[in-house]
């Protein structure tokens, strides 16, 4: 009798740890299907991801000659310049292409403004952002692009740079 009640106990315990286990399989099972998922996904976006990459080789190959234009168009004396009638004509709160003037704006040189830096193009100027020209200098200014600034103090201050530049509506 102890020997059948020890069989029983030892039927039960097998009957419980497999159970266990089959369990535990299942789950198994269930994490192995949710990572194969996950790979196969993945297999997806990587071919995505891929054709994407060749799209841009191909796209930069094609146009790798405009690419290398987008180097510095110029490298510039940068000032700063106000609607002081000292630094300005007759009509100072007024730019060369009849706006009133305002933060964002610049003025370029003539001999920039011919060769197709004019009215309304945007223009990136490295270490101080995009602006709009907007105004012209004086005649007798080459190569140079002059920042609008609300006050004196701080056109003062900005002083005079050599800068690369850029013609972003070209």
């Amino acid at each position: 009798m102890k020997s059948t009640i020890i069989a029983i106990i030892a039927t039960l315990g097998l009957f419980a740890a497999s159970t266990l286990i089959g369990s535990e399989i299942g789950q198994l099972k269930m994490n192995i299907e949710r990572c194969e998922a996950t790979i196969q996904q993945l297999n997806v976006d990587l071919a995505k991801s891929r054709d994407a990459l060749s799209v841009m080789q191909k796209l930069v190959m094609v146009n790798a000659h405009q690419i290398q234009t987008l180097r510095p168009k110029r490298t510039v004396v940068v000032t700063a310049y106000t609607a002081s009638g000292a630094e300005t004509d007759d009509t100072p709160e007024i730019t060369a292409s009849n706006r009133k003037v305002r933060p964002g704006i610049i003025a370029v040189s003539r001999n920039l403004f011919d060769s197709g830096w004019v009215f309304g193009k945007k223009v990136y100027i490295k270490s101080l952002g995009i602006f709009t020209i907007d105004d012209l200098m004086a005649e007798s200014k080459t190569d140079r692009i002059d920042v609008f600034m609300p006050d004196l103090d701080t056109a003062n201050k900005f002083g005079t740079r050599q800068l690369d530049v850029y013609l972003l509506d070209a």
